[in-house]
């Protein structure tokens, strides 16, 4: 095999490596962009900039390639330049894999502290214990069966941390308040009535403050009678996802002031409060989901408050 030979291979197989890492980042970049709730945590230039240095990279590996393949011979230091760009190459994949893995682990750590403090809070109630997953459950196979033109308008991540997360500010919620058997006076109601704004103000300070909203409007109404009265029209489309998710689920489990619905029953008082307390459009779609899936979601649940007796 001749030098020319082997400068070409060099090259072009750098700029093999250096396109797959453009791929790779581009869907890392694509995938940050959707997890990042908060803006000031995501710089479209600063991205696009490296984006851009790459391209241009790019171009110039080719072009080099061109200029190797026009020439009859090429010496020693052609090899060291040819050398240089591979294994450059070689770096910048390096670093896109390595920094990816950094990311899942640091979401999955994330993750982690998030699922715990949402388990503490659960804690503290035996019958809503495993609730929150399970409404995430319920977000995930909702979100399967909306048609394109409502799944366009979703950013996927945040609605399934919105889920995870809508009753986060029950943590700062007396535990007699959320333990009584019997109904809720009106002062008891004030208080609960607050944990959709404390677990907004719990999530402030930290990079999960995008969800406030969505959080702080999941037990709004369509007449506007909610905990906040909002109107209909600034509640967002997430929280009305959630809230119908929330709805089955209480209904569906068993709860300290009353033994679980039948499914039949649980999906029949969503379509009576449709138009009124939930937004009608979407309890349709939910209420079409096969109910097979809906008892598929629900399963780990069960298990969960049998062995909790």
């Amino acid at each position: 095999m001749d030098l020319k030979t082997i400068c070409l291979i060099a090259v072009f197989a750098g700029a093999a490596i250096l396109l797959v890492s453009m791929i790779k980042y581009y869907r890392a970049l694509v995938n940050f962009r959707l997890e990042a709730h908060e803006k000031k945590v995501f710089s479209r230039w600063t991205y696009g900039l490296c984006m851009v240095l790459m391209l241009m990279f790019f171009i110039g590996y080719v072009a080099l390639g061109v200029t190797y393949s026009g020439r009859a011979t090429l010496t020693l230091s052609d090899l060291l330049v040819a050398g240089i760009f591979f294994f450059g190459a070689v770096f910048v994949y390096v670093v896109v894999t390595v920094q990816g893995q950094m990311s899942r682990v640091i979401a999955g750590k994330t993750d982690e502290m998030v699922r715990t403090l949402v388990n503490a809070m659960e804690a503290k109630d035996q019958y809503t214990r495993g609730h929150s997953i399970h409404v995430l459950n319920l977000v995930k196979l909702f979100y399967a069966h909306l048609p394109d033109k409502l799944k366009r308008q979703i950013n996927y991540p945040y609605l399934l941390d919105a889920a995870l997360r809508h009753d986060i500010g029950k943590i700062g919620i007396s535990d007699y308040v959320l333990n009584k058997p019997g109904a809720l006076d009106e002062e008891e109601w004030k208080v609960i009535r607050q944990h959709p704004r404390l677990g907004k103000q719990i999530l402030e300070q930290t990079s999960f403050k995008g969800l406030g909203n969505a959080i702080l409007c999941h037990h709004e109404r369509m007449d506007q009678q909610g905990y906040y009265r909002i109107p209909a029209d600034q509640v967002p489309l997430e929280s009305k996802i959630i809230a119908i998710a929330d709805t089955f689920s209480a209904l569906y489990t068993d709860r300290v002031y009353r033994p679980r619905k039948s499914l039949e029953d649980a999906l029949a008082i969503l379509r009576e409060v449709a138009g009124t307390q939930l937004d009608a459009d979407l309890v349709e779609i939910f209420c079409n989901i096969p109910k097979q899936q809906l008892k598929d979601s629900t399963r780990d649940l069960f298990v969960m408050e049998h062995a909790a007796i």
